[in-house]
């Protein structure tokens, strides 16, 4: 349940993340580092399933995930493996489409996973009853939002908020899509896009990549426990 933009920049991209989410689930304060064979993948912990909703390697790819996918479902009281899981796992596959193309997608929860990787902007959307792959325009923008916790009209909504604030022509940079992300919205708690329902779900983190040329930059923000860690790292080719 989570709220996630992406912009381009000259040479580069932004990634942001809100995650929306019980205030009681614990999540790691600082980066995780995962070696694989051929890169090293960064990412806060969900310390309930042990997977992630942002990851980031240092090949420059990134992976960005939002629960549900392209319509509401009923959740079931069991799955096969926490959709957080399907994040890290990805950065097992030489591509998306290879993901794709050969992971297991059976029995996991519906999600939208969001992938940067060698300058392609790949979307997939998993349903109960199917999954697809979709090529994205990297030198577009882009918002979504969670289906399981927004409806179609907030959604929308919150596309208008993104429209508005790129027709004012901000700066287009870390600091300022971080501002957007923490003080946009019309009042309504619930759906704004720091938002909190009933005293049990709320907006517990900003996730953010920032990536230049041969450099990124990562923030993550824990909002529960008021923590900041930021990593800056050199690409590899």
């Amino acid at each position: 349940m989570c709220t996630l933009t992406y912009l381009p920049l000259r040479n580069g991209y932004i990634f942001t993340h809100n995650r929306d989410e019980r205030k009681d689930r614990p999540s790691s304060q600082d980066f995780r580092k995962k070696e694989l064979e051929d890169q090293t993948i960064y990412y806060p912990e969900d310390l309930e399933a042990h997977g992630t909703w942002f990851a980031f390697s240092n090949r420059g790819t990134a992976a960005c995930i939002l629960n549900g996918g392209s319509k509401p479902h009923q959740r079931k009281a069991r799955y096969r493996k926490s959709r957080g899981l399907v994040v890290i796992e990805s950065f097992d596959f030489p591509t998306p489409d290879t993901f794709y193309q050969q992971y297991n997608f059976e029995g996991i929860e519906p999600f939208t996973l969001l992938i940067y990787s060698g300058s392609q902007l790949v979307q997939i959307i998993h349903n109960e009853d199917d999954t697809h792959l979709k090529m994205l325009d990297t030198a577009s923008q882009y918002i979504w939002s969670s289906t399981t916790l927004y409806t179609k009209e907030v959604r929308d909504k919150r596309k208008k908020w993104f429209i508005n604030w790129l027709s004012r022509k901000p700066l287009i940079n870390p600091e300022n899509t971080r501002n957007f992300h923490t003080s946009t919205g019309d009042g309504d708690t619930e759906n704004d896009l720091i938002m909190s329902r009933w005293g049990i779900l709320k907006t517990v983190s900003l996730t953010q990549v920032a990536v230049k040329e041969n450099q990124a930059a990562l923030y993550y923000n824990d909002m529960v426990n008021h923590s900041l860690a930021e990593e800056s790292l050199r690409l590899e080719e």
